[in-house]
């Protein structure tokens, strides 16, 4: 069972939202905690690691996660000019998690087991800003996060290569979480060319992160990437759309999940002479599609 609350600290409203400009500040606090699932309770231990975690036993025992997050910020807007908006927002937020499950690597080969791994930390800043005419539609959002372990614990390096003496990987308190950006970018923009034809282009930007298994961020980090997307939507009737879109126009190679696999142990038909044991989960490629709306 998961039992969550929230309270609201102080939430401001600055002037009268019929009125421009407008701002609105803000500040709440709330606290959750959920038990573990059955999954992660049926690979609880290393005398019970498992490769695949579908052994649904209720034993050994996890302590629950308990997550406490404060967040404070303002959003409001404004007109520039005649028939333009903007919008504009700010958040800071912190979460503290006690006994955050983590799946960690047992000593035998290939398997792995769920365990309180202690404290972590999500702090950071959500920014972002649109602007908003009668023919054009911009925004602009950056995140950061500072994803992090707060508690120190060992655990077997797996396939890692940064492994110690003892075959061992030792997390520290600072250590970043794996799979967890540091900074993120989207922005966009759409133009009406027409009362029925709009053309739009998107695009993300990521930094690296630390591969799944590294935890003690002894090894490189995913490049970071930028990917861009096209659309465009053209109104037929009031209920006929045709849409296309287009994603990552430039074809660019990049990747989305990283961890360590076996070289020497299992034999790779496709790199039988591979040595590094990163893999990377690459992205799609270059890749468009389209169709037909229709509203009844």
């Amino acid at each position: 069972m998961t039992v969550s609350g929230r309270f609201n600290l102080v939430q401001i409203d600055l002037s009268d939202r019929k009125a421009t400009p407008w701002l609105t500040a803000y500040a709440g606090y709330s606290t959750a905690n959920r038990a573990p699932t059955p999954a992660e309770l049926s690979c609880a231990g290393p005398a019970d690691s498992c490769s695949l975690a579908n052994f649904f036993v209720g034993d050994p025992n996890l302590k629950q996660v308990v997550a406490d997050t404060v967040e404070a910020g303002a959003r409001g807007s404004f007109t520039p000019f005649p028939g333009g908006v903007f919008r504009y927002s700010l958040a800071l937020f912190r979460t503290n998690v006690d006994d955050d499950i983590a799946l960690v690597n047992s000593v035998s080969r290939g398997r792995a087991y769920f365990a309180n791994i202690g404290q972590t930390q999500r702090q950071g800043i959500d920014a972002g800003m649109q602007l908003k005419t009668d023919r054009w539609l911009a925004y602009l959002a950056y995140a950061f996060i500072d994803a992090s372990f707060q508690s120190r614990f060992v655990e077997a390096a797996g396939n890692n290569p940064a492994a110690d003496s003892n075959g061992n990987i030792t997390v520290r308190p600072g250590d970043r979480l794996p799979g967890v950006p540091a900074n993120q970018l989207k922005l966009g923009a759409y133009y009406v060319v027409t009362d029925k034809w709009t053309v739009g282009a998107t695009g993300i930007a990521t930094s690296g992160t630390y591969l799944f298994g590294g935890e003690a961020n002894l090894t490189p980090r995913l490049p970071s990437y930028f990917t861009l997307n096209l659309s465009t939507t053209y109104q037929l009737t009031e209920r006929i759309q045709v849409f296309a879109w287009a994603q990552n126009i430039t074809n660019r190679t990049y990747y989305t999940y990283g961890t360590f696999s076996p070289t020497s142990s299992v034999f790779l038909a496709q790199a039988p002479n591979a040595t590094d044991p990163r893999s990377y989960s690459p992205a799609a490629p270059i890749g468009g599609f389209g169709g037909v709306r229709v509203r009844f």
